[in-house]
């Protein structure tokens, strides 16, 4: 378990006035890595709606699995709160009454919840891209608002043990199983898809810095002989790649 505290910027006067106008408050973020025995395939995130909305924006999982299910307030959440979610069979299983109990009582002290077989991160950048699948694990995360009211704190940190245990035990139904492995392996080719080209581009790339860095050798070295020897070597080498390729065929 990893615990995280974002803290407001109060130690210069710009940001002083900027919480003014626009007020933030102190959170802390708690992270559990979970087995790959211990966590069934979904990807699922539930909170205030601007946190959850630019979690689904920002990170990979949740932009590429989950999308906003609309209908929740008839599982008899508040209002403010909205679910984005892969399939909503999780959501049925995972908002059980103790959980829902929490979030009509903490509404103002829960920030989101996010949790996730998928987990890669953030997103790129405009302007840069994955050049190769990135490595996905599962985690939890359960960000909250810092509280000084102790009674809050404790019933807040026995809510991330109860859903940490309800999503051990908890396993997706057989249809639902095969739509999700269904859906990672298209998201799977669909990267591969796009990021072929992003490869290559990038493989001509290295093989031009070897080239140069050959001729480079070559213009520096001082000896004759061994000069002729490299440019013979270049031009094979440059004789090679201008030969169209042919694909041989064995004969039994």
């Amino acid at each position: 378990m990893l615990i995280t505290l974002k803290l407001v910027k109060r130690q210069d006067l710009i940001h002083v006035v900027m919480n003014l106008i626009r007020p933030k408050e102190d959170k802390v973020i708690i992270r559990i890595d979970v087995d790959n025995n211990e966590m069934d395939s979904f990807v699922f995130a539930i909170g205030q709606r601007k946190s959850v909305t630019k979690a689904s924006k920002e990170k990979m999982d949740l932009s590429l699995f989950t999308i906003e299910r609309k209908g929740v307030d008839r599982l008899g959440l508040p209002s403010s709160i909205v679910v984005y979610a892969e399939m909503f069979e999780a959501v049925n299983a995972i908002i059980d009454p103790a959980v829902l109990s929490m979030f009509r009582k903490y509404e103002g002290a829960i920030d989101y919840f996010h949790f996730s077989d998928q987990y890669s991160g953030y997103k790129p950048s405009d302007g840069e891209s994955f050049t190769r699948l990135p490595e996905t694990s599962r985690v939890l995360f359960f960000a909250f608002k810092m509280s000084s009211d102790i009674v809050e704190i404790d019933a807040l940190l026995r809510m991330v043990f109860h859903c940490f245990e309800k999503i051990r035990r908890y396993r997706l139904s057989r249809e639902g199983k095969l739509k999700a492995d269904k859906k990672r392996q298209s998201v799977q080719e669909a990267f591969l898809k796009t990021t072929h080209q992003a490869r290559q581009e990038a493989a001509q790339a290295r093989r031009e810095e070897k080239t140069r860095e050959r001729k480079q050798r070559l213009l520096e070295e001082e000896d004759p002989e061994k000069q002729r020897r490299l440019e013979k070597l270049e031009q094979k080498r440059d004789m090679k790649m201008r030969q169209p390729k042919m694909k041989q065929l064995k004969v039994k």
